[in-house]
């Protein structure tokens, strides 16, 4: 469960009920970083976590920071850790949000897995993580490079054309795989006259569908999304009842959404282009390829 937009976190009662629900309904992952929701999602999950500790089931928690220097990591880190209730948390990593080979090689002549080493050595850290929006080929290049624990990579079916072989690439390597934004960070909500072309199942909502897409997919092990209400966990979480997808199915998802793309007038596929290329975790790339419009400018 991801904390990045959270409605409101200064209600931190309020997060803290829904963390603990999804808890008690099975999700026992949780990503947060040094400055998701204002500052306030540590110490919201921080909260959660002193009854989680009472729980039956174990729960992981991964953070980041931007910095990669050691001074400014450790202090991150330990911060993190204080704020959260923990000895030692799953993972922490400074390589956040990696968008390209170029990112990735600059991160690494700057120590940034130096760090991470180093925090694992001390019992710190237990995985050795990365978090990223790239495409097929330079995704591949990293799991070639360096041999994750896992990586939590921004895939939906916005972006699969250009993502896929990556993600694939990854289950490869021996990396556990978690998709992020599987709602391309609620944009697909806001198209339904598009997207609901992917709901190819009778009594699929869109969110679900869009959760079978990725779950469906056989080289992502679990997925990540942010919940602001039991509701919208629960609406989810109904994904996992269904029967994943085959590959005619996936196929038939794509060639759904094509076909309804290109039903729409070019006014509304450079709207949509737009709404999606505003978003950092969408390429421009991607969007020219999902909606044949290439947006030079937002």
């Amino acid at each position: 469960m991801g904390t990045h937009h959270l409605d409101n976190p200064s209600d931190v009662d309020k997060h803290v009920r829904n963390f603990l629900y999804a808890y008690e309904k099975g999700i026992n992952f949780f990503e947060t970083s040094v400055t998701y929701g204002d500052g306030y999602s540590e110490l919201i999950l921080g909260e959660a976590v002193k009854e989680m500790k009472r729980g039956k089931q174990p729960f992981f928690i991964m953070s980041k920071t931007h910095a990669g220097d050691h001074e400014t990591f450790r202090r991150d880190l330990e911060n993190s850790l204080k704020r959260l209730g923990l000895e030692q948390i799953a993972a922490f990593t400074c390589l956040w949000g990696v968008k390209s080979g170029m990112e990735w090689n600059g991160a690494k002549s700057y120590g940034a897995i130096r760090e991470m080493e180093k925090a694992r050595e001390e019992g710190l850290i237990r995985y050795i993580a990365i978090s990223t929006h790239m495409k097929n080929q330079e995704l591949k290049q990293v799991m070639d490079d360096y041999p994750f624990d896992f990586n939590v990579q921004g895939f939906n079916v916005v972006n699969s054309a250009c993502r896929m072989d990556g993600v694939k690439s990854t289950w490869e390597s021996g990396s556990g795989c978690i998709a992020m934004n599987p709602l391309a960070t609620g944009d697909i909500l806001k198209y339904p006259h598009i997207f609901n072309a992917i709901r190819i199942r009778e009594a699929q909502s869109l969110v679900q569908a869009a959760y079978a897409y990725v779950l469906s997919v056989p080289w992502v092990h679990s997925v990540l999304g942010t919940f602001n209400c039991e509701a919208q966990i629960d609406e989810a979480l109904a994904a996992l009842d269904e029967t994943p997808y085959c590959s005619e199915e996936l196929q038939e998802v794509g060639l759904r959404l094509k076909k309804r793309i290109e039903s729409c007038s070019l006014k509304e596929r450079i709207e949509a282009g737009k709404l999606l290329r505003q978003r950092p975790y969408i390429l421009r790339e991607e969007v020219a390829a999902l909606m044949g419009v290439y947006p030079l400018s937002v």
